[in-house]
């Protein structure tokens, strides 16, 4: 196990050890072990889990703005998604396919995108080349697609600002 492996492990086992010592209702010594050990078994299964799915840091051009527009993401998905419940689900939305600046890697952007609670992600397309959208994986100019996409169905016809930050100029198509 390299170093960033160490780190990593290190610092999930820090937070799962310290949410289950919050939620503890009585810290004992016994207690204290049992949350170490499974606080262990979790680090090392996030990690082990996060290498088999591929999915690193969010880079690329975009990240950073993503990260920083996350926050707000959060509050109106979650708005939206309770206007939604109380409306009965009738809201407008629908699948759509964003096509990620060059450079961003999907698994980073499917991931900031699905923290919102407006937006769900169904598929991660490293390539561009998937035809999940009903196409052959072309574009409209015959062309073959360049670049990761995501596609997510969402609740807003907008994009947010996390998606917005990820796309680029071009936005979702």
């Amino acid at each position: 196990m390299g170093r960033t492996a160490v780190a990593e492990v290190a610092a999930w086992w820090v937070l799962l050890a310290a949410l289950d010592v919050v939620l503890i209702s009585s810290v004992n010594p016994v207690e204290l072990l049992v949350a170490a050990g499974a606080a262990l078994a979790g680090a090392l299964a996030a990690h082990r889990l996060r290498r088999a799915v591929g999915i690193g840091r969010p880079h690329g051009r975009g990240a950073l703005r993503a990260l920083a527009a996350l926050p707000w993401s959060l509050l109106r998905g979650s708005a939206a998604l309770a206007g939604a419940v109380v409306r009965g689900g009738r809201r407008p939305g629908g699948v759509r396919r964003v096509v990620l600046r060059p450079g961003t890697g999907a698994g980073g952007a499917g991931l900031l995108l699905a923290a919102s609670a407006d937006t769900c992600v169904l598929t991660i397309d490293e390539d561009g080349a998937d035809g999940a959208d009903g196409t052959d994986g072309t574009s409209a100019a015959g062309g073959a697609r360049q670049g990761a996409a995501v596609r997510v169905h969402a609740l807003r016809r907008a994009p947010g600002a996390v998606e917005r930050a990820l796309t680029g100029p071009d936005g979702p198509r």
